[in-house]
């Protein structure tokens, strides 16, 4: 009914009418509502005989699942109330006291009003606003609405009887307590289960990945791809595949591979990956990422963890002018109804809450401005946060009782829901039409839109993939059509060489204009001192310039210029540690550390990083008895191993994935690369790209 309202019936608010309500009003409860309910106002617009007709009609709807409410928030319902009572004798039909609650407690009216201000444009002076008319629109107890309603206790008691016909149950799980996910089934080949489907497309995937490496570095693939090598490939195929199977993920990656290749063969502009999914070689073999992960020493477990089963995320980068065509192919091949975007809901954020309240209030912009700067630069800081930070403003509230009455309103409202949007990127794909598992909203585009946020709808098993847009793989492709158009020469974005010493020459002398992840003067200036000679370095800088890893960049520089020894707690930690100088950098080390120093696997390691991420002291001690313990068996220094554990520990804090800074390098190195050997086409590319931008 909420999808057939937003979605057919929408005119100013969502509608329904009596068709479709005989039609679907099975296990449903029905309650006459408020004076704004089809009861009440029919009675004050149209009088009694109307009224009683519209009763007659939901009561040969609902049967015994229809109560006449009676409410006494307001002095209108005197004269109702007498009529619902003769109404429901005539009828036949009970009657339930409720309340019309429009917020918690009593002193809440006032930011209750302010709310309706904000959404209506109003101030709090203004006569023409909108009203509830009272007082007693808050949440009653029991004991109030007993008294209130002395005159009537069946009413009272009838909510009771309400509560206990109610009993919703969401089948999240199956018999085996598994998840149950609603994902579309995806069409095989040549009879082949979808087990079969993924590990022939993958085995001939990963063949084709050798087949490329040999065309493209003969020398190099001789040297590099022996056959010890290939079988470590094929052996961690092997791996993925059964975990990947064990967790019934065939369908979502054979889905990705599905679009991301129909985006490929047509030059739709796809990212290399992002996010941890640049971490597996089934992904690498199904051409939905496009950086091998085992020579970058990137880890499945980091992705998809055999030890706690949660859903896989990729994340994939499209070109930003193409994107649409994409979501269009999957919405033509699942049907219109089986795919959709996601609802967000927008909050009054810290500052958003003062301003609106502000102008509620009628103070002046001047005035609201010098209070919302009071509050500190910090993500997602609260008002409660900002008066314990910020002295300033506890001192304005005590001198000025206008911002006293500001602040204690702007309280209340803060984070609450203001409007719905759409997911920037989110789209799910389900199985058959979505409004069997959740209610629909429509667009302002006539977008099909999944009422649940992303959260919940990923709790009730839907599906959701990522479709993003990102601007820089939109100026490289266009850089090399100019190059195509201007030189006649074919460069695609797969051919260039990430290795090439060039772009690491260019990165050194700090020549980043345009360059992907490297445009700030501040990262310029680390790129410049640190000076990158391999591509492990550009994806060490990018995981290093963040809040809190950047205090290592001083000490990460000396030691890869050789003005500092590069060191490490215990010998066996440099084949984790030695491509960052023996500097934790990277989450995946922390996972390695723990594999070859205290034998964990790496699903485990995975649930230490977690854990260590977490804080959370009992899980802590926990895990340090495990690590010394397995330290201790294999003959480590128990000193050291203490101290490696603590190195960890205050490392988690800031570690970064290194599957997303790896797949994103990528896309450094082809930017410089092509700004290198094709300046000119690079710049008018880049332009083009970046023409709304007046800076």
């Amino acid at each position: 009914l909420s999808s057939v309202g937003y979605q057919e019936g929408f005119y100013w608010k969502p509608r329904i009418d009596y068709e479709i309500l005989k039609e679907k009003n099975e296990n449903l409860i029905c309650l006459s509502g408020g004076l704004r309910g089809e009861v009440a106002d029919t009675f004050l617009k149209e009088g009694p005989e109307a009224a009683l007709a519209k009763i007659k009609n939901l009561k040969s709807i609902f049967n015994d699942r229809f109560y006449l409410e009676t409410c006494k928030t307001n002095p209108v319902w005197t004269e109702l109330n007498k009529f619902l009572i003769e109404a429901a004798k005539i009828c036949g039909v009970q009657m339930v006291a409720t309340n019309d609650v429009h917020y918690t407690l009593q002193e809440d009216q006032v930011a209750q009003e302010v709310l309706i201000c904000i959404g209506t444009n109003k101030t709090l002076s203004d006569e023409s606003r909108y009203k509830l008319g009272g007082s007693e629109f808050y949440f009653k107890s029991a004991a109030q609405m007993k008294t209130l309603f002395a005159d009537n206790a069946q009413a009272v008691d009838r909510t009771l009887e309400i509560a206990d016909r109610c009993n919703v149950q969401f089948r999240l799980k199956d018999s085996d307590g598994k998840a149950i996910y609603h994902l579309p089934s995806f069409p095989t080949t040549e009879g082949r289960t979808v087990q079969e489907e993924i590990r022939f497309r993958s085995l001939q995937g990963l063949d084709r990945r050798f087949a490329e490496l040999k065309d493209s570095d003969p020398k190099n693939y001789e040297l590099t791809l022996t056959e010890p090598r290939k079988k470590e490939y094929y052996e961690r195929l092997d791996f993925e595949l059964s975990i990947i199977d064990r967790m019934g993920f065939n369908g979502y990656f054979l889905i990705v591979q599905d679009f991301i290749n129909w985006a490929k063969n047509r030059d739709i502009p796809v990212g290399p990956g992002r996010g941890s999914g640049a971490g597996s070689i089934v992904a690498y073999s199904l051409r939905i990422t496009d950086l091998d992960p085992i020579p970058n020493f990137l880890l499945f477990e980091r992705f998809l963890n055999p030890e706690r089963v949660s859903m896989p995320d990729f994340d994939i980068d499209f070109c930003q002018e193409r994107r649409q065509e994409v979501i269009q192919y999957v919405t033509e091949k699942y049907g219109s109804a089986s795919v959709s975007q996601i609802i967000t809901y927008g909050k009054l954020q810290t500052r958003a809450a003062i301003k609106d309240v502000g102008r509620v209030l009628g103070m002046s912009f001047s005035d609201v401005d010098l209070v919302s700067k009071l509050i500190p630069e910090k993500l997602g800081i609260t008002i409660s946060e900002s008066l314990e930070m910020e002295p300033r403003l506890r001192e304005t509230m005590d001198s000025n009782p206008t911002v006293q009455t500001l602040i204690d309103l702007a309280i209340k409202v803060e984070g609450l829901v203001r409007h719905a949007g759409i997911h920037a990127a989110g789209v799910i794909i389900a199985d058959g039409d979505l409004r069997i598992h959740a209610p629909m909203y429509r667009g302002a585009n006539d977008e099909n839109v999944v009422q649940y946020d992303m959260k919940y709808a990923e709790k009730i098993g839907l599906i959701k993939f990522d479709f993003l847009g990102l601007k820089t793989l939109t100026h490289i492709h266009h850089a090399l059509k100019l190059v195509q158009e201007n030189r006649n020469q074919n460069v695609q974005e797969k051919d260039i060489p990430i290795h090439d010493p060039k772009i690491y020459e260019l990165l050194s002398r700090g020549d980043t204009a345009g360059i992907f992840q490297f445009e700030g003067e501040g990262i310029t200036d680390a790129t410049r001192k640190i000076k990158p000679s391999k591509f492990s370095d550009i994806v060490a800088i990018t995981s290093l310039y963040r809040p809190g890893p950047m205090a290592n960049i001083p000490d990460f520089t000396k030691r890869k210029n050789g003005e500092s020894p590069v060191e490490y707690i215990l010998p066996e930690t440099k084949a984790v540690l030695e491509e960052t100088y023996g500097i934790m950098v990277y989450q995946e080390q922390v996972m390695g550390i723990a594999a070859i120093i205290a034998g964990y696997s790496l699903g485990e390691a995975d649930l230490l990083r977690r854990a260590m991420g977490k804080k959370i002291k009992t899980e802590m001690d926990q895990q340090r008895e495990r690590f010394l313990s397995g330290a201790k068996e294999r003959s480590h220094d128990a000193g050291k191993a203490n101290e490696l554990f603590d190195l960890m520990y205050k490392f988690a804090d800031y570690g970064f994935n290194k599957s997303h800074a790896a797949a994103y390098s990528v896309i450094t190195a082809q930017t410089a690369w092509v700004k290198h050997f094709y300046p000119a086409e690079f710049f008018a590319a880049l332009l083009s790209t970046e023409v709304g931008d007046t800076d």
